[in-house]
């Protein structure tokens, strides 16, 4: 069981807080800063101000304050490049429901349609060059996919998580077998399995038995034979208001939460959300890194309580019951996490819209390196609604056009020249 827990300092703990010239010396190891020293490419600015630390057990400890390593000339910026399936043309492929695509090594996007249970193919120019599969219980057709994932060697595999099977076709969408992975009858979106950056399958797998159910992944190699099984991290059990029966409930707003992502490396990356920590946690459990930053607390006003009274009057009206002693004081300052094919993490924030601010314009993340010290904020000129795929300074996601269409978007990750 993985539960995140507050960090304290004790007398075990080695110190080997880092400067500028241990930087510099430690070269293969940190970003290099201050004079002297490679910025990898980006403009640094005059010296972390965090700490690192590391335990007796071997676990290292990275404490970042709220000042970004990013100089203000040196931060990355997201621009947007291309989307598909805006195109108002006659033979424009509009989605009915994304719910998952991948990437090629050629740029090629192969979306997922969960509407229809199609399986749209654009050339990294966002034309569309074939369409494979169908709603349907035949050889290549689906009934319920979850995910389309591409192997190495080009077949494209398509998850039916409420059949508990994978169904395989080759590059050009034709059918070639299916498989049984387990765990039927359910099914989770955005789907969090997939092929890994080193190569391995991992099918997202529920058990039931006595005292309740577990997810694990049951990770394959790309023949699909079995290599491991790999826990999921644990979420805290959720509190509820309920009516007198318990017949109708309603979770406890502002209660914090874990979200997790796979890193390129194949462990693990957890973010607690009301406490702002990040731990990298191998797939068999073990703590490897712990990252914490300094945030201003969001407060949960008189004001938002007599707004969550309104909104829950629907609630209230059919006999629920709200204990307000359980609503929390403060409210989560971040709510998700993915990691990108470089082992940054990109940690999106929370943010309280108002008349003056630029919400509408893209959600803001705080971006880690893989050491886990603070480089910055950056805004996102769209919003995700899955997992994206970032490979070689290109991200690809799913959003909605104005229009409230699905659509997938191509960006390009600027960073500037030293």
């Amino acid at each position: 069981m993985i539960f995140l827990a507050l960090f304290e300092k004790t007398s075990l703990i080695k110190n080997v807080r880092t400067t500028a010239i241990v930087i510099c010396a430690l070269a293969l190891t940190f970003t290099l800063l201050g004079t002297g020293c490679s910025s990898t490419g980006t403009e640094l600015g005059g010296g972390w101000p965090g700490t690192i630390d590391t335990l007796a057990s071997g676990e290292i400890i990275v404490q970042n304050t709220d000042e970004p390593l990013w100089s203000s000339a040196g931060t990355w910026r997201v621009v947007e490049e291309m989307r598909i399936g805006s195109d108002a043309g006659d033979d424009a492929i509009l989605f009915g429901n994304i719910s998952s695509f991948d990437v090629d090594s050629q740029g090629r996007v192969f979306v997922l349609d969960a509407q229809s249970q199609e399986i749209h193919v654009f050339d990294s120019d966002g034309a569309h060059i074939r369409t494979v599969g169908g709603r349907g219980t035949g050889p290549g057709e689906f009934e319920n996919a979850s995910a389309v994932d591409l192997s190495r060697d080009g077949e494209i595999w398509v998850m039916e998580m409420g059949k508990g099977q994978l169904s395989i076709l080759d590059a050009y969408g034709g059918y070639l077998r299916k498989e049984s992975i387990g765990g039927v009858g359910w099914s989770q979106w955005p789907y969090p399995g997939g092929f890994d950056l080193l190569g391995r399958y991992n099918a997202l797998i529920r058990s039931v038995h006595d005292e309740g159910t577990t997810e694990s992944f049951a990770r394959f190699d790309q023949s699909l034979t079995p290599l491991d099984t790999i826990p999921v991290p644990e979420k805290p059990d959720a509190e509820y208001f309920s009516n007198e029966t318990g017949s109708m409930q309603v979770a406890v707003p502002y209660q914090g939460s874990i979200d997790w992502c796979f890193a390129p490396n194949g462990n693990l990356w957890t973010l607690q959300t009301d406490q702002y920590e990040l731990a990298e946690i191998t797939g068999h459990g073990e703590t490897l890194r712990r990252v914490t930053k300094e945030y201003e607390p969001i407060r949960v006003t008189a004001e938002v309580r007599t707004e969550l009274g309104q909104s829950m009057e629907w609630f209230t009206d059919q006999g629920g019951k709200i204990d307000w002693s359980k609503i929390p004081n403060t409210r989560p300052v971040v709510r998700t996490l993915f990691c990108d094919d470089k082992a940054n993490l990109w940690v999106r924030r929370v943010t309280i819209k108002s008349d003056d601010d630029e919400e509408s314009e893209g959600p803001l993340y705080d971006l880690f390196d893989p050491e886990g010290r603070y480089l910055g904020m950056l805004k996102f000129p769209f919003n995700l609604r899955s997992y994206p795929i970032v490979r070689n300074e290109i991200i690809y996601g799913h959003t909605r056009d104005e229009l409230g269409a699905d659509i997938i978007v191509r960006a390009r990750i600027e960073k500037p020249t030293a």
